[in-house]
């Protein structure tokens, strides 16, 4: 097996796990959108503690993908199907593929999995999610993730591959969950960021993550997901992290929102892909049709419309019928 990983998408996500994974590997390929990024990108993701190691290359193109066994995705959602298309002929049986990339395709409007199975029918993708910010895997501070794949050998084989002194991957074959886990979890911490930036406290913050999950279990439920899924890492485990912490750009544009910005001047200001954003409509479109009640990203979606703000969004669930839990 070649001791070579190229990681397609050279962000902070990309870079960093790249920087992680430095030690395990001869060679890491970081390919970029661009050649110019390509150029210009060393010696140090702007958003990352760490500098590039020696090992890791930053390339544009695919020429190097005939000499590399292992291929990690870790674009931002929008660009996956495009990525998988543009791989698909120069792809051979003996490439394993897995995806670091959380959310939904909102070109094709289904799940990461499904336009993977469409695209690439002749292999087993594989899933990389769980509570995971760049900024601390780049650090070496330990991480757990969930390598998810419908195919034992193939969500075996990227935890083991991934496996180091400070990443552990736990194995799951629920990818329906945790790709609901990995997408849910964005929309959630808009909220939480709104909840923050109006102010609120402790208490707003573990009411919307506990009521989050809720929503983010019968959501995945209703499409045949594991309810167990959502109290691991892949559910509750990235659900408390991007809720709790600024350096989830999701928050971050939630408090900007609620401080009275723009969908637009948000954006500008988080200065980055908001997940989040981009899949609200394709989730509660989905919520819609397996008839399942999603409240807090109901309202997280009125506000970015300009329908509410923020303060009409809160009140609006708490002064909700009261309902068993």
């Amino acid at each position: 097996m070649s001791n070579k990983l190229s990681i397609i998408g050279a962000g902070a996500w990309g870079s960093a796990l790249a920087i992680a994974l430095s030690d395990k590997f001869d060679t890491i390929y970081l390919h970029t959108h661009t050649k110019t990024e390509s150029q210009t990108l060393k010696p140090q993701h702007h958003a990352l503690p760490k500098p590039y190691t020696d090992n890791i290359e930053i390339i544009h193109g695919f020429e190097v993908l005939k000499h590399v066994d292992d291929i990690l995705i870790a674009t931002p959602s929008y660009a996956f199907s495009e990525v998988l298309e543009t791989l698909k002929p120069l792809i051979a049986l003996q490439h394993n593929i897995a995806w670091a990339t959380k959310g939904f395709d909102t070109r094709a409007h289904c799940f990461l999995y499904q336009s993977f199975e469409r695209i690439l029918p002749t292999h087993q993708g594989c899933i990389l999610s769980g509570p995971s910010f760049a900024f601390e895997v780049a650090s070496h501070k330990p991480t757990a993730l969930v390598a998810a794949s419908k195919d034992k050998k193939t969500r075996s084989h990227w935890a083991e591959l991934i496996h180091t002194k400070t990443l552990r991957a736990y194995t799951n074959k629920d990818v329906i969950g945790v790709e609901v886990g990995g997408s849910v979890k964005n929309i959630l911490a808009i909220a939480a960021g709104i909840a923050s930036g109006l102010g609120y406290g402790i208490n707003t913050q573990a009411a919307l993550i506990t009521r989050g999950l809720a929503e983010m279990t019968r959501l995945g439920i209703s499409m045949g997901a594991n309810p167990d899924t959502f109290v691991g890492l892949s559910g509750l485990g990235d659900l408390v992290l991007t809720c709790s912490d600024d350096l989830s750009r999701n928050r971050r544009f939630g408090k900007e929102l609620a401080n009275d910005h723009s969908v637009k001047n948000a954006l500008i200001n988080v200065g980055a892909t908001v997940e989040g954003l981009n899949t609200l409509d394709l989730i509660l479109s989905i919520a819609t049709e397996q008839q399942v009640e999603m409240p807090i990203c109901e309202q997280v979606y009125y506000v970015t419309q300009g329908k509410v703000s923020p303060t009409e969004a809160v009140n609006h669930l708490m002064s909700r019928d009261q309902i068993d839990e």
